[in-house]
């Protein structure tokens, strides 16, 4: 299913996706259920992005400004510096963690409410040669979070076991990621480096190992953007080119959708709920059965298994 919308965020809440649809220079919030749209809430400002949602609310960034949007109200809750806006979020513990993109410093935040936030880390205090925060996950089961950082420097890889007050890194090198996937016993990361054609880290923090799967592309190289699970498979959202593609194994991707391949897009992400994945790509939001998704191995893989880089 194709709706031709500008969505830029989608978040499943109980059954029902959420949208954040960017609307010329206005922000449409809406419910996205049985085929219908619903608008929830409407903003001004841009860049517009879905973070986060639970039953207690949805959180959106628009322009510089975080807002809280429940009960048919949108609350500003948190301001990022002049120029940013917040990204991408996680949960752990009883706190959610707001993650601030753009010229650095960049903050993570977090709040126990969602409505009184405070500023645990800037990317200087994780890197001072770092540009900004890329990404924030929280692994449970080891009271870890998680943060990526880019470009140019040296630490791609944080945790921090005390909420972001003091930082450890995991992985330096010259691979740097956006998205990370906490499962069970090891961290997926997607790529996000103009030196490699597209690859995914895999970390296994209880024994400090790693290893990089180096992907060979059409094009000249895959950032990707977002990662979730439906079941056995993986799904991606491709920064660049828009994309988004399946895996069962990480080193095999095939496709579900192929879009423009101009510049990178920082609004492609995608949701796994049940039986279906919601993808939004910054100009259209599709939607992917567990049928689509098997059918999408019938053909040849968009990615591919390439062997090592030194």
């Amino acid at each position: 299913m194709r709706l031709p919308v500008a969505a830029t965020g989608v978040k499943v809440v109980k059954g029902t996706a959420y949208v954040a649809i960017n609307d010329a220079g206005t922000c449409r919030v809406s419910a996205f259920k049985g085929g219908c749209v619903e608008d929830v809430a409407l903003l001004r400002g841009s860049p517009c992005a879905l973070v986060w949602g639970s039953r207690e609310g949805l959180l959106v960034s628009c322009g510089e400004v975080l807002y809280l949007v429940s009960d048919g109200e949108a609350r500003p809750v948190l301001r990022a510096r002049p120029g940013n806006w917040f990204w991408h979020t996680c949960e752990g513990d009883g706190r959610v963690f707001v993650q601030e993109y753009g010229e650095s410093p960049t903050g993570i935040y977090a709040t126990e409410d969602l409505e009184t936030f405070a500023k645990v880390a800037t990317n200087l205090d994780v890197d001072p040669s770092s540009r900004h925060f890329h990404f924030v996950a929280f692994d449970g089961a080891r009271g870890l979070l998680v943060a990526t950082l880019g470009d140019g420097n040296l630490v791609r890889v944080a945790v921090s076991r005390d909420y972001g007050r003091t930082w450890r890194p995991v992985y330096r090198g010259p691979w740097q990621f956006v998205p990370a996937l906490v499962e069970g016993d090891r961290w997926v990361f997607g790529f996000d480096s103009g030196i490699a054609r597209g690859g995914v880290g895999v970390y296994r923090p209880d024994e400090g190992k790693r290893d990089f799967i180096f992907l060979k592309f059409a094009y000249r190289s895959a950032q990707l953007a977002s990662l979730a699970r439906l079941g056995g498979y993986y799904v991606d959202g491709l920064g660049l080119p828009t994309a988004v593609i399946v895996s069962r194994d990480l080193r095999y991707w095939y496709k579900l959708h192929l879009g423009g391949t101009t510049g990178y897009n920082h609004f492609v992400n995608v949701a796994a709920q049940g039986d279906r994945v919601f993808a939004a790509t910054g100009s259209e939001l599709r939607v992917f059965t567990i049928k689509d998704v098997e059918a999408a191995f019938a053909g040849e893989p968009l990615l591919r298994f390439c062997g090592a880089r030194f």
